[in-house]
């Protein structure tokens, strides 16, 4: 009876033992989105072509631009490769939350509501609204010009100037397109009066287009752009403010920086919008 006793207890110890040991191994640490981007050896970001000089399709419909130049940074202070996934830019938070992208870069302006469903980075590029405007219309200097009946403004879905033109103007009709070349085309096309958008868009277009547009290019909001994460990717944030701080500290950043927005060497590489 005694061996048994002790054989029954000595089973009951080791299945205890046992699952101890499973419970420690539930408790192992998660896999991390950073963890998860270094282990396949490649960082997906999503971006949103046409929004000059961020993101482009040059002339062998390759993508370029100083988002794409920051990405392959980060891709680089990463130890990865990076490959771009494409979308209109309204389509850009629902990707990255559908988990096809690792993050986007794409011109994307810091916002309270785009912070509730996103995280972002510190800021990037610091930039703001202008207006780029149809030349039969003359003498607009500020929004408020813009701002009368029967005048059409026309922007791209689901960015900052949208939210921004939809909040402040009252009298214009404010018409919304997929991207920021469309919305182009209706002014040009003389469709609508004018298009708002970040500063350097609006300078680009209108050097391209400024037999049909002019510029008014004092700035009537003030945003910072940053780098989407999904939330509760705090590892890969962390590694992405990182970067940011170092790169915008480095000679690469003022090469970048004069590269698209100043020298804008670049002009020839794409194709002319029409």
């Amino acid at each position: 009876m005694k061996k048994w006793l002790k054989k029954a207890l000595a089973v009951a110890i080791l299945g205890m033992f046992a699952m101890s040991l499973a419970g420690c191994g539930s408790t192992e640490k998660k896999e991390s989105a950073a963890d998860a981007v270094k282990k396949k050896g490649k960082l997906v970001v999503g971006t949103a072509t046409g929004y000059y000089p961020f993101e482009m399709a040059d002339k062998n419909g390759e993508l370029v631009g100083y988002d794409i130049e920051v990405a392959k940074a980060l891709g680089k202070e990463l130890g990865v490769e990076v490959e771009f996934q494409n979308y209109a830019f309204s389509g850009l938070i629902p990707a990255l939350q559908a988990k096809k992208v690792d993050l986007v870069i794409a011109g994307m302006t810091i916002t309270d509501k785009r912070k509730e469903v996103v995280n972002f980075s510190d800021s990037y590029f610091t930039s703001g609204q202008a207006m780029l405007i149809n030349k039969n219309y003359p003498n607009v200097k500020t929004w408020e010009d813009l701002d009368k009946k029967g005048n059409v403004i026309a922007v791209s879905m689901g960015t900052t100037a949208d939210q921004t033109a939809s909040k402040m103007f009252k009298n214009a009709e404010v018409k919304k397109f997929e991207g920021s070349a469309l919305a182009g085309l209706e002014v040009l096309n003389g469709k609508a009066v004018a298009v708002i958008h970040e500063v350097p868009w609006v300078a680009i277009y209108n050097k391209m287009n400024s037999d049909t547009t002019y510029a008014v290019l004092e700035p009537f909001t003030t945003e910072e752009l940053g780098i989407a994460v999904p939330k509760g990717n705090d590892q890969l944030l962390a590694e992405v403010n990182k970067f940011v701080k170092k790169y915008k500290a480095s000679e690469d950043y003022k090469k970048e920086y004069s590269y698209w927005f100043v020298d804008m060497k670049w002009w020839d590489m794409v194709p002319p919008k029409k």
